[in-house]
């Protein structure tokens, strides 16, 4: 049984590439070079018709008084300049007055001749006119020396270009090669290692190229289930007592951020509150909502989203005490709680360091994407006695700010919001 010649995928792209390449070269240089041979064919035949009407104007008083001596050192003196292959002047009634042939020596002189006799037959002619009366016709024939010696120059730039651009093209094939190859590798990795040590938390790293990315994407998903139902095997081995502590803290926690969610946002601010009234101090609440979240999560996609508000988190978080808390209330809104604070002049402060703190760009794959939060104040117990008034102060202030401009904090104003009654 003959055994199957493997290849690796680099490989074989890198011959396609470079396959493809050589063929476009080729014809692309062929279809120049003859391009470029029938220019200098036409330049050169211009170039002839020059020469004869120099003879013409040159030898017109010559061929007007039939002086054959003059005529004849007039045309050998162009001719030779020009090595002309043969050149002769002739009156009216068909005499040669005179005539020059160049006869080449050697083995370049015979290929002269011969490319000049294949490339111009025919003799190229001028009248020889005295005033408005033609005396005389000049015909010259061209030599190939000219053509050869251009022909060899534009070769050989053509071929210095066309090294340079085959060199060129191979480079960008082997980079694009490496390209689809590396990414293929990291997913391969990621499957082998999954199989290996059925380690199913690791994720696929976003890719530049469309299908790699979806498929990417689709690991993560295959990896996220299986590494859920591992762990979900995993708890069932737990105690009851475990299990129901795991799932209390989880109910208070945020999920992607880390940070405290909605319910353990109120329990600690209902806390805070109540050691507050007995101790006669005030609490802050900051409600901060990100700027440009939707059009960010859309254009980027869901990862670059979910990136900027673990990003958000942390950067809020290195902003307050250690007795301070934050929270994310869901989507892109967080809250913070500042417990103990002496007036507002202390919430300010802290808003205002978040707000520095989302100046620093964040690097999203090619992208740097610049956060932005708007921030509303409000205190205990100037704008609302309970924890519900005031997340709604806060929000309401919050929501002022983005009326007004993003990226700013505002403080709740009694005579501009409003909180709901009771009877609300």
């Amino acid at each position: 049984m003959t055994s199957l010649k493997r290849t690796t995928l680099f490989q074989a792209l890198h011959r396609t590439y470079s396959d493809s390449t050589v063929l476009a070269i080729a014809l692309a240089g062929t279809a120049l070079f003859i391009l470029t041979l029938l220019t200098l064919k036409g330049q050169i035949e211009q170039h002839l018709q020059l020469v004869a009407r120099t003879i013409a104007y040159s030898a017109e008083a010559a061929v007007l008084f039939e002086d054959r001596g003059t005529a004849s050192e007039i045309l050998v003196q162009i001719a030779e300049r020009e090595q002309l292959r043969a050149a002769s002047i002739t009156t009216l009634d068909g005499r040669t007055l005179a005539s020059h042939g160049f006869e080449g020596s050697g083995l370049s002189g015979h290929v002269d001749e011969a490319v000049g006799r294949l490339l111009f037959p025919d003799p190229i002619g001028a009248e020889i006119r005295s005033g408005n009366r033609r005396i005389g016709k000049v015909a010259v024939h061209g030599n190939g020396a000219r053509f050869i010696v251009y022909t060899l120059q534009a070769s050989i730039v053509g071929l210095v270009c066309i090294t340079l651009f085959f060199y060129a093209a191979r480079r960008l094939a082997r980079r694009m090669a490496q390209r689809i190859t590396n990414q293929l590798q990291v997913l391969a990795a990621a499957t082998h290692g999954a199989r290996l040590k059925q380690d199913f938390s690791r994720r696929v790293p976003p890719f530049d190229i469309v299908e790699f990315d979806q498929l990417g994407k689709d690991f993560n998903a295959l990896f996220a289930e299986l590494h859920a139902r591992n762990l979900e095997l995993t708890a069932r081995q737990y105690s009851l007592e475990v299990a129901n502590q795991t799932l209390s803290q989880l109910a208070l926690r945020d999920g992607l951020t880390g940070l405290a969610n909605r319910r353990g946002f109120i329990e600690r601010l209902e806390q805070a509150l109540a050691e507050a009234k007995a101790s006669g101090s005030k609490v802050g609440v900051l409600y901060l909502d990100n700027d440009r979240f939707k059009r960010i999560n859309d254009e980027y996609g869901h990862a670059a989203g979910d990136a900027l508000l673990v990003e958000v988190a942390d950067r809020i978080r290195g902003c307050i005490r250690d007795t301070d808390l934050v929270a994310r209330l869901g989507g892109d809104e967080f809250t913070v709680l500042l417990d103990s604070v002496r007036d507002v002049e202390d919430a300010i402060l802290v808003a205002e360091k978040i707000l520095a703190a989302m100046v620093p760009p964040l690097p999203v794959g090619d992208t740097m994407i610049v956060p932005g939060v708007s921030i509303g104040i409000a205190l205990f117990p100037e704008h609302g006695r309970t924890a519900d008034q005031l997340l709604i102060a806060a929000d309401q202030a919050m929501y002022t700010t983005k009326q007004n401009g993003r990226g700013h904090y505002r403080i709740f104003d009694p005579a501009i919001h409003r909180l709901p009654t009771s009877g609300d």
